[in-house]
């Protein structure tokens, strides 16, 4: 397969993955907001006309479940995009290595908000959830194949 048809699928696919994360978690945040307040004039779009008849409990714990779900997607594209534009299976572990270093440490985060600060939101829960943004989108490929690309280019020279 050529180099410039695998960036256009490995864009392609990102795209598509981002783009449904940010409208289910966007029109889910947009219930939840409507079921607290009592009211909105934000409409649901119809494919997700369902969602009006769940419970905010289940909305809200629902975000968690779709996090995991969009955690992994990413991990699996990335993992793919990776294997297929550096052809080189210590990028990949690489990708293993900073999916798992990602999880890990928001892991601990919220564990360690949950137990010494007993909330489930604060600093520490920002920072989870900005691990997990990193985790949910194409930058760990982009910084694996920009570093494959430089590595490849040092090993030419020596």
């Amino acid at each position: 397969m050529r180099p410039a048809f695998k960036y256009i699928i490995f864009i392609l696919v990102f795209a598509f993955l981002g783009f449904t994360r940010e409208f289910l978690f966007v029109n889910i945040n947009n219930q939840l907001y409507k079921l607290y307040y009592g009211h909105s004039n934000l409409p649901l779009p119809g494919s997700l006309h369902f969602i009006a008849n769940l419970s905010y409990s289940t909305l809200y714990y629902s975000k968690f479940t779709l996090t995991v779900l969009f955690y992994t997607a990413y991990f699996f594209v990335s993992f793919w995009t990776v294997r297929q534009i550096t052809a080189n299976k210590k990028f990949t572990l690489y990708i293993i290595y900073i999916y798992a270093l990602l999880l890990i440490l928001a892991g601990l985060t919220m564990v360690y908000n949950y137990t010494v600060n007993k909330q489930l939101d604060g600093d520490e829960y920002i920072f989870s959830r900005w691990l997990l943004g990193i985790a949910q989108s194409p930058l760990v490929a982009f910084f694996i194949i920009a570093s494959a690309a430089l590595y490849k280019k040092g090993q030419k020279k020596d």
